[in-house]
This record gives C-alpha cells, structure tokens and sequence, in this order.
C-alpha cells in the first residue's frame, strides 16, 4: 500500500519528532488484493463454522501439511552445515540444477545457469520486470489478469498496457488488439498461462500464434507459469519456451503453486 510519511522520535531533539518522506517508489505500490483482504473484517456467524475462501492458502487452517520427505530435506540441509552462510546471489547451484533437471526437456534443455532461485514467484516477475523494462517504458499485460504485474511495473515507473482476453473463445488472447498495443516504448509481453483468474489452458496453435506476433516486433517474453501443475484431465500445457528459439522467454514458477 501506498505511504506519504512516517513519524519517529529524533532521539538527537529530545521531545521533538522527525518525519521520514516515503520514497517515490513507495507512494507508487499499491497492490489492490491486499488492500482489500488485509482490511477485511468479518464477524462469523456465532452458529455457523466460517470457510475462509478469500486469500486461498490451505496451509493456514492446515489443510495442506508438508511431506515428511520435504521436513527431512530440509533439516537434513540444516544440520550438514553447508547451507547456514550468504548463498550464491542466484542460489546455490545444486538446488538450480535440480530446477534445471526438473524441466529440462529435449525441446528446451536447461542448466543451472539458465536458473535464478527467486523468494515466491511474485519476486521472479519482479526481477523480470526491473531487468526488462526502464522507466517510461510499457509492457503489455493480459485483462482479466493478475493485478501483481502492475503493482511491480508501477513502483519502477514502468507503464502496463492491458491487451483482452476473450470469454467466447476460452479467455484466449485477442492477438489483433494485442498487437495494437505495441508501440516503440513496449519492452515485453506477459503471458500468464494457465490463466490466473480465467483458468484457461492454452493450446498449442494460440501459443505459436503469441510467439510469432512477438518474433514480428522483437519482443521477449515474460511466461508467468506458476499454475502448470494445476492442469486438469483433457488438457495439455505445452511450456512456452519449448516451442521457440528465436523468442527470448523468462519463465516465471514456483513451489507454492505444487
């Protein structure tokens, strides 16, 4: 949320108090779901168990416990003494190539230097962004859409253009308005597949249609991916980095998501 100033005892003027100016940067962010989810306040019906249905984290009324597998890897990691000093500014190289083996396939191979371990996936996008993307530029992102890409856009001064998604066609991407929205500022298109909020699960025809209007104007590609896992029977993610190699693709995932 956004912030104008602070407050704080001057310990240098006794009794006197100094105001701290938020940066632009602050008063800039502004993430609308958590505005509307911090301040929400509920009275539960006295008769009645409430189910919490707003933020979406089973592990907070421990509905989704960890795996005794993942608590032993991690105290197994705690104890060796290996793991407790400064990691390698992209994470330690034993964990990115086990990323990098885990998605690695024939059509897209991956190593562990194609691999950047960020804090949640929302951080990987933010990385993506700020390294893309300067100020006074755009990056075109989808509608209905995350409302994160903007927040992080906004707060290094990084215009969002939003291109239609189409509910009669399956929320795919309106490729003609897409287009329109390119112009000499635009530094990236983000692609969120599957579609976080329209569920939608592209085939593979749509996604080379998307990668060949950005091969036409020289854009990258920012792939927020982090629901691959969340594929229902009947349906194919096909990964977009595997169906091109002359795009540059950042892909963004994540554990949370798994």
């Amino acid at each position: 949320m956004s912030s104008t100033q602070t407050t704080m005892p001057n310990p240098a003027c006794k009794g006197k108090t100094s105001t701290v100016r938020a940066s632009e940067f602050a008063k800039s962010t502004f993430n609308p779901i958590r505005s509307i989810v911090d301040s929400m306040k509920l009275n539960p019906h006295p008769d009645k168990h409430m189910i919490a249905l707003s933020i979406g984290d089973p592990t907070i009324f421990g509905n989704l416990k960890p795996h005794e597998t993942i608590i032993e890897a991690i105290q197994k990691s705690i104890s060796s003494m290996l793991y407790n000093g400064y990691a390698p500014t992209p994470g330690y190289k034993d964990a990115r190539q086990a990323v990098a083996d885990y998605y690695t396939i024939s059509e897209a191979p991956v190593t562990s230097e194609d691999v950047i371990l960020c804090s949640g996936c929302s951080h990987a996008l933010d990385l993506c962004i700020s390294a893309i993307a300067s100020r006074g530029q755009n990056i075109l992102m989808p509608r209905p859409g995350f409302s994160i890409y903007r927040t992080l856009a906004t707060g290094y001064g990084v215009n969002t253009k939003p291109y239609n998604l189409l509910p009669e066609r399956g929320w795919e991407a309106d490729l003609v308005h897409m287009e329109s929205q390119i112009d000499k500022n635009t530094a990236a298109i983000v692609v969120n597949n599957p579609s976080n909020p329209c569920g939608s699960v592209y085939d593979k025809t749509h996604l080379l249609d998307i990668l060949a209007l950005a091969e036409r104007h020289s854009l990258p590609i920012i792939a927020d991916e982090i629901y691959d896992f969340f594929v229902f029977k009947g349906e194919t993610f096909y990964p977009l980095a595997t169906l091109s190699k002359n795009v540059p693709i950042l892909t963004c995932s994540g554990l949370t998501k798994r």
